[in-house]
């Protein structure tokens, strides 16, 4: 294939021999192969040439594959380029969700397939020359419009200077470069040059004298027939108007419209300019951009379907963990357990990490305002690491500034997880000593206060040089780090874009001693109590919601169509002392409610035959007002889309999978409390 533009395809790998085997692919091909034998090399690349296509290894030695890729994201005139990594490792979960959030457009694992590496490499070299003559044809028709409503301009200008009489008006209009049109007050075609005549395929005699809605229908139209709009020099300026041709076709075009008089009697000069190959080429990258934004949500459904797949079987392993624990074991396999279960929650924290960074990266992450206390949420923080703690010489102290208010609005769900993530590495990078969180009140205004939040331990702490990396996504101290304390480094990355989207700043400081410090501030809303009461009580005052009875009181529904989550729900709530059915779809909901009263419906969203959206629908269009359960979804889709689409068919709550038991008894205690 021939190309007018040299076709440049970057060829990253370490090793010689595969450099070989990637070139001997595309010889017979017209393309531009360059070679990069490390990350650093390719980047120096990418600031010389423009690439078409990067075929990028990702084991190699010094800056791998992936870091590579993350600084080709980084830089705009790159960001675009599309990426397909070649690694020897199989395709491992984590692995693939690595790469595609970094932007890799495709994957393939040694030994590949000769054939199947060309027909990619081919497919994504015809988009870009696609792309290239899109952006090329636009700017040479940019430029055009530029020159040609220049040329308009002092044509005009001139034109208006020049017509005294009709004569000179004929002389302009027979010498005009564009096409032009000169009509009355009253819409009457007075005379037209050869270039208007030429395009809309008229002879003269059949024009002059003839309404300009002839050809021009849009002017009538915008002046309601009385033209008195048309009163000032260049009046107006219309875009994307169709003009008509005497065949009745019509095209894109855009006219400039101007004054002049004869005699005391004004006259409009309208020039018209076809920009139908322009419509065409923004049409063509509206297309492609649409086509963009579809891929953008592929990925996205891609990663959804992920989680469900992922967190489906990993509400098994840790619920049934949970019960586990809970069963009268002996030491050592109390011990065997508890591995089991912290390992579990390692593996969900990095498939969260992931999942949230791709909601980050496609502007997804929304934040909700609710009522919290900064209080419960330190403790319940602290309550997380328990485990780890107890073992150590590690203790875990706060400390709350006496002038915040007890309560305050902010997104307690996006704040919990700031926390745990800097309390987390922490008590990771911490083996005895002490961990302060300390919060206070900055500044406070009418309806907002600006909080501060200070995390400090007393462990290894950060060496000044690796402190620029810290915020950056994928990224760790050094590779040690990830095999001795685990995670994807997408934590810190996390908490920065969390942090702004509160209007905040998060920052690492520099201890004298040893240690860590991160200091972050948000800005929350005052939350306005309901009552006067409430706003002058503090915490002594709220009312104790008493705790769920722990007898069969409740006759609950699990809609479930997983056997091992039917099972892990059932073990719970009969532990709990409450009796249980379970339907397996949609349908069998319907035919139990039909003949049975339920005081709580657990519902599964995806099950066959009749998911958990149609048969909550269903129950609230056909079940008595007064004999509808309260109905509490449960799945492993972490969705807001899903969230939203719950709330609005009636649904009182959302559990995420994988279940935990005090998840079970929150929404019992929220919902059950006062029976």
């Amino acid at each position: 294939m021939e190309f007018d533009y040299p076709i440049n395809i970057l060829l990253v790998d370490d090793h010689e021999q595969n450099l070989l085997a990637l070139e001997a692919v595309l010889e017979e091909e017209n393309y531009n192969l360059v070679r990069a034998i490390s990350g650093e090399e390719a980047l120096r690349s990418i600031l010389k040439d423009e690439f078409a296509l990067i075929v990028l290894d990702v084991e190699m030695p010094g800056m791998d594959g992936f870091e590579t890729a993350k600084l080709i994201k980084l830089r705009e005139k790159s960001k675009s380029i599309p990426i397909i990594f070649i690694t020897a490792k199989n395709r491992e979960m984590e692995h693939l969700f690595t790469g595609y959030s970094i932007g890799a457009i495709d994957y393939m694992v040694k030994p590949f397939i000769p054939q199947l590496l060309k027909s990619k490499i081919d497919g994504f070299v015809s988009m870009y020359v696609i792309n290239k003559k899109l952006q090329i044809q636009t700017e040479l028709l940019h430029q055009r419009s530029l020159e040609l409503e220049k040329t308009n301009k002092a044509l005009m200008r001139t034109t208006f200077e020049l017509i005294r009489t009709e004569a000179q008006a004929r002389i302009i209009g027979e010498t005009s470069i564009d096409t032009m049109v000169i009509f009355n007050s009253e819409g009457i075609i007075l005379n037209l040059n050869p270039a208007a005549i030429s395009m809309f395929g008229y002879h003269e005699d059949e024009l002059v004298g003839q309404s300009i809605s002839k050809m021009l229908p849009m002017i009538a139209e915008r002046v309601d027939g009385s033209y008195k709009v048309l009163q000032k020099y260049l009046v107006d300026k219309l875009s994307d108007v169709k003009p008509i041709r005497k065949d009745g076709t019509t095209f894109y075009a855009e006219i400039q419209i101007g004054e002049a008089t004869i005699d005391d009697s004004p006259f409009f000069a309208c020039t018209i300019s076809d920009i139908t190959e322009r419509k065409i080429a923004e049409q063509d990258m509206l297309k492609a951009k649409e086509e963009a934004e579809q891929a953008a949500r592929v990925k996205t459904e891609f990663l959804a379907m992920m989680s469900h797949e992922i967190r489906t079987p990993m509400n098994g392993i840790i619920g049934m963990t949970d019960l586990l624990i809970d069963s009268g074991l002996n030491s050592e396999q109390l011990e065997y357990a508890e591995i089991v279960h912290k390992s579990s929650d390692a593996l969900l924290n990095v498939i969260n990490d992931i999942l949230d960074f791709s909601k980050i990266e496609s502007g997804k992450m929304e934040l909700e305002q609710v009522p919290l206390e900064l209080t419960s949420l330190i403790e319940e923080t602290f309550d997380l690491f328990t485990a780890q703690t107890r073992d150590r010489e590690l203790n875990m102290e706060y400390y709350i500034d006496q002038k915040l208010p007890v309560h305050i609005l902010g997104d307690v769900t996006r704040l919990r997880q700031i926390l745990i993530n800097l309390v987390g590495n922490a008590v990771k990078f911490t083996e005895k000593g002490t961990i302060y969180v300390l919060i206070n009140l900055l500044e406070k205004h009418e309806n907002s206060l600006e909080i501060e939040f200070i995390i400090k331990d007393t462990g290894i702490g950060i060496p000044p040089e690796q402190m620029i990396h810290l915020f950056k996504p994928f990224s760790q101290l050094d590779s040690s780090m990830t095999r001795k304390y685990g995670g994807t480094g997408l934590g810190l990355a996390i908490c920065k874009t969390l942090v702004e989207l509160m209007d905040g700043t998060i920052r690492n400081e520099q201890n004298e001693e040893n240690g860590a410090t991160f200091v972050f501030t948000i800005r929350a809303k005052t939350y306005v109590y309901p009552d006067a009461v409430n706003s002058l009580t503090g915490p002594s005052s709220m009312v104790e919601v008493p705790a769920v009875r722990k007898t069969a009181l409740l006759h609950i529904m699990i809609a479930e169509d997983n056997e091992i989550n039917q099972k892990l729900l059932l073990r719970i709530l009969q532990k709990l002392g409450h009796s249980v059915e379970i339907a397996s779809n949609g349908l069998q909901v319907l035919e139990l409610i039909k003949h049975k009263k339920f005081d709580l419906i657990l519902m599964d969203l995806q099950m066959p035959e009749m998911d958990g959206f149609k048969a909550t629908n269903a129950i609230m269009d056909d079940v008595p007002k007064e004999s509808i359960p309260i109905i509490i979804a449960v799945t492993a889709s972490t969705s807001q889309t899903d969230i939203d689409h719950c709330m609005a068919l009636g649904m009182s709550g959302f559990i995420s999978k994988p279940i935990k038991i005090k998840n079970i008894e929150k929404v019992l205690e929220q919902h059950f409390a006062n029976l």
